[in-house]
């Protein structure tokens, strides 16, 4: 049986995100699901932090009856690592223009102490919001499309970002997606993750490359559950 594909959004996102690689996924005969990270959240006093979307991620791992290959974009990649230290599930971790920190690390961290400037702060000071999404979250992508993926953007919970990586799997192989001309993630930066994965490709795509490249990117999930399945 082929291995489960299991998608981690990024921040402020939901699982509508994924319908497109979704669709290209069951196309080529490939089961997958999408987990909604509780970081996430329209209601910025709910959005919570990275324990408990690492813990979700964790529970739809422990769902999927056999191998998992976990597809993580963007700050999904922080709770998908960590979930992927505790079960013995995953085949294999990929990583779509997504941040790979080390144990005992923060997304706060990471970003030097604050966030973009251009970033919305709520009024409860519980969460943030991206506030030139369609430039830099959504760059490259179809302008229809990317209008209503700004306008299905969550809160993203504080602690999302303050709360330090508790794990990292040491066995499990890694792919990582670079997005050439990301304005988000520099894509510099994600080269050098790309180098210590047992497998990269580079697609010349924004932030979103599961959105504005979603063939390519199936493709190159494609390959890492073939490889799951055969055990290569």
């Amino acid at each position: 049986m082929n291995p489960t594909v299991v998608l981690v959004h990024g921040a402020m996102h939901t699982p509508w995100i994924f319908n497109p690689l979704r669709e290209r996924l069951t196309a080529r005969g490939i089961a997958s699901r999408a987990v909604q990270l509780p970081s996430s959240d329209p209601d910025s006093a709910v959005a919570q932090g990275l324990a408990e979307d690492a813990a979700v991620v964790r529970a739809a791992i422990e769902a999927v009856d056999g191998r998992v290959v976990l597809a993580a974009h963007s700050y999904g990649g922080v709770p998908a690592t960590w979930a992927a230290a505790e079960t013995d599930q995953v085949a294999e971790l990929v990583h779509m223009a997504a941040f790979v920190l080390e144990p005992g690390t923060s997304m706060m961290e990471w970003m030097g102490g604050d966030f973009p400037p251009t970033w919305i702060h709520s009024s409860d000071g519980l969460a943030v919001k991206a506030g030139d999404a369609e430039e830099s979250i959504f760059s490259g992508v179809d302008p229809v499309l990317a209008a209503e993926a700004v306008k299905r953007l969550n809160w993203q919970g504080m602690r999302a970002f303050t709360e330090t990586l508790g794990g990292a799997p040491t066995q499990v192989p890694v792919t990582y997606v670079v997005a050439t001309q990301d304005p988000a993630l520099p894509p510099a930066v994600q080269e050098r993750w790309a180098a210590r994965a047992a497998h990269s490709a580079h697609v010349p795509s924004g932030h979103s490359p599961h959105l504005s490249h979603a063939d390519e990117v199936a493709d190159v999930i494609a390959q890492a559950v073939a490889r799951a399945d055969t055990g290569g």
